[in-house]
């Protein structure tokens, strides 16, 4: 896994304070440094990027925390069916109380998702960094 590039993306609405949606993205990628694009309608999309393992470390960390190894290690393989990305989507509400929450890319919340993409050589390899092995008869050959 030579080359990693993570991109992050999330609206901040007009009902939404813009600081806690950026502190909500800080919780999960504290090394990626957020840019705000004014909409034009009261709302932002906050966007950022960075390169390396370092900017995952702590998703990580948390999806080993909370256990939900098996289900991100699901949710992320299915989001690597396209080549040398993985895209995902992640509850902002969950994020901002430091907690990982997949989710789909609109409809699921009405304050919509943290938007990830990663670009990597081996998006399988990543997954497996990041969930760690599957356990016996949780993986496709199982």
């Amino acid at each position: 896994m030579d080359r990693i590039r993570i991109e992050v993306s999330a609206k901040a609405n007009p009902t939404e304070d813009r600081e806690k949606v950026g502190r909500a993205v800080a919780n999960l990628f504290p090394e990626v440094r957020l840019r705000e694009e004014d909409l034009g309608d009261g709302s932002a999309l906050l966007r950022g990027s960075s390169e390396g393992l370092k900017a995952l470390e702590c998703l990580k960390s948390l999806i080993g925390a909370e256990r939900i190894r098996s289900a991100a290690r699901a949710i992320l393989s299915s989001s690597a069916a396209s080549g040398d990305s993985l895209e995902f989507h992640l509850n902002k509400q969950a994020a901002f109380a430091g907690r990982v929450s997949f989710s789909q890319s609109s409809g699921e919340s009405p304050l919509g998702p943290i938007s990830v993409r990663v670009e990597c050589e081996d998006p399988h390899g990543l997954i497996e960094w990041l969930t760690g092995p599957a356990a016996k008869g949780q993986g496709p050959l199982g």
